[in-house]
């Protein structure tokens, strides 16, 4: 900004052969530029938004990259005013942003562990959590493997190493060692493998970490003796052109609880047969939200546990917490956050 200083102001008050309208007009332009330079406003707060407005960042486990899109589509259509920039990460990584107040809304498929609680207490901060979606463990298989029908007894064997070659599931098979492929060594995915399915086991050395979905579905093409373990929202709704295009190299494997699979006792991950509880591996989709001013942040959990947010999740293929979005008739189960932050029964 422009501004006259004193001896220039000095010496131009003196010049008599400069009319005093003029020199008046002069005067007071400088008035109001000096009186706008010391009105500026101090620089705001980090979290200025609100709930429906602003600019926000929020982090995700990226298994869910495919919903939390879709879900950040629908609700910035409600709420033309806000802007949500997600970062697609590790799960662990999503909760260090949230701990680190980085971010005030991680998408996770975990509650904090005992370690991270105690964090959150010394930093007296406060984490809320609530399910909104449970999502199937898929399994997926080479189309050239005849054995696409196993049970959960056999799995866990498979992944503690007990099982090591095909031909012990189906003696008549030649394709040799089982490969077990991940998206990624920090994955929920094999989180879950571990607490949930060996439960604590050690695991089989022929279990393999890959550096993205794409790169897992490649290889489970590539090898008829692979097995990938990924979520089902990673294989639904929109995929990349490399998945789309080998889509008739891979399939789902269905999956019983009975250790002789049959086609009557197995199952596909789908939100109907896990609603009945059919499908044995299903994982709950939790938000942990740490947001003391009701910003933006909180404005998008809400929208998640309601209708259209819980009817984004029906459409992309996961099971709602809510059973019947589109037409409930129950209230809000216990724990999940309503406008005034209370809890409903």
């Amino acid at each position: 900004m422009k501004t006259f200083s004193q001896p220039h102001f000095i010496e131009f008050y003196k010049d008599e052969s400069i009319p005093m309208k003029k020199f008046l007009f002069f005067s007071i332009i400088l008035f109001f530029l000096l009186s706008f330079d010391s009105c500026k406003k101090k620089p705001k707060d980090k979290w200025e938004d609100t709930l429906t407005e602003g600019i926000i960042y929020i982090a995700c486990d990226e298994n869910f990259e495919n919903l939390m899109d879709a879900e950040i589509k629908a609700f910035e259509a409600y709420n033309q005013l806000a802007i949500i920039n997600p970062i697609y990460s590790n799960e662990n990584e999503a909760v260090r942003l949230l701990m680190e107040d980085s971010v005030r809304l991680a998408v996770t498929t975990r509650d904090l562990n005992v370690e991270e609680q105690k964090t959150v207490e010394e930093k007296r901060m406060v984490v809320q959590k609530f399910i909104i979606a449970f999502d199937g463990v898929t399994f997926i298989s080479n189309r050239a493997n005849p054995d696409s029908l196993i049970g959960l007894p056999t799995i866990k064997k498979i992944l503690t190493g007990e099982i090591t070659d095909w031909s012990q599931i189906n003696p008549g098979s030649s394709l040799g060692t089982i490969r077990v492929v991940f998206e990624s060594n920090q994955s929920g995915i094999l989180r879950y493998v571990t607490d949930s399915i060996t439960q604590g086991e050690s695991l089989s050395p022929n279990l393999y970490a890959m550096n993205s979905r794409d790169e897992l579905i490649g290889k489970v093409c590539e090898l008829p003796n692979a097995i990938g373990i990924l979520g089902f929202n990673s294989l639904n709704n929109e995929v990349s052109q490399k998945t789309f295009d080998l889509q008739d190299k891979f399939r789902m494997m269905r999956i019983g609880k009975e250790e002789k699979a049959t086609l009557q006792n197995t199952y596909l991950p789908y939100a109907g047969d896990i609603k009945n509880e059919d499908y044995p591996l299903w994982r709950a989709l939790y938000v942990l939200l740490s947001d003391p001013r009701s910003g933006l942040s909180s404005g998008f959990s809400i929208f998640l546990a309601h209708d259209v947010g819980q009817t984004v999740i029906l459409k992309s293929g996961l099971l709602p917490a809510v059973t019947d979005p589109q037409n409930r008739s129950v209230n809000i189960t216990d724990g999940y956050p309503d406008d005034n932050n209370k809890k409903t029964k």
